[in-house]
């Protein structure tokens, strides 16, 4: 009597799981290639994000540059208009109003030095000369804000309602300098006849402001 072979189960077979191992390495390989080509899209709009980033900055700057008035010399009336700015200084600074090209100190009709991060708002009529060194200025409308961050205000000119509140305020010396300067003006035309206070500061004082009135101070610092 002859004995039946025994036929093997298929999933017992060496090429069963041969195949299942070729299948399970070819899904490997494409979950990587989806790996890759997700990793590619994202790297792809990161970059692109980024560069759209970059042109905005760009374009920031080109706005910010053509408002920009550079150092020089300038005719107003015929190189700029008249009316009233703002001066940033970028170094040490230097501004200067004449009413002629002679370059006398008898055309001068005000002038004044900027340390290096103060400002200055000048006001300047037809037919009159300004130059300026170590700084840049903008119109009124297109010039940045110069309102500090932690309320603490230092070197610089700053009109009352606009960069500064009205009220009372503490002037600190800075003890650094052993001596400090407030002036309170009615404009910003930098004339004698405009000046409604000044004083030469050695101590900490107070000093009351009010609505659209300009206020300069030097060596000495006040807290919002």
């Amino acid at each position: 009597m002859k004995k039946e072979r025994v036929k093997k189960k298929f999933y017992k077979k060496w090429w069963f799981w041969l195949i299942i191992i070729v299948i399970f390495i070819s899904a490997l390989a494409g979950g990587g290639k989806n790996n890759n080509n997700d990793n590619s899209k994202q790297a792809i709009s990161d970059n692109a994000n980024s560069d759209n980033n970059s042109k905005e900055e760009v374009k920031q700057e080109e706005k910010k540059d053509e408002n920009k008035i550079k150092a020089g010399t300038y005719k107003v009336g015929t190189d700029i208009p008249a009316g009233e700015y703002m001066v940033i200084s970028k170094s040490l600074g230097y501004i200067e109003c004449a009413s002629d090209s002679t370059g006398t100190l008898e055309s001068i009709v005000f002038n004044d030095n900027l340390s290096k991060g103060s400002n200055s708002y000048v006001t300047l009529n037809d037919g009159e000369y300004f130059k300026m060194t170590g700084a840049e200025m903008y119109s009124i409308d297109s010039a940045p804000s110069i309102v500090p961050e932690d309320g603490l205000y230092k070197d610089g000119m700053y009109k009352v309602g606009t960069d500064i509140p009205a009220g009372e305020y503490k002037i600190i010396l800075d003890s650094s300098s052993g001596l400090g300067y407030y002036e309170v003006s009615a404009d910003s035309s930098h004339q004698l006849t405009s000046i409604i206070t000044n004083e030469n500061v050695q101590a900490d004082t107070y000093l009351t402001i009010q609505e659209g009135q300009y206020l300069k101070i030097s060596g000495v610092k006040i807290q919002k």
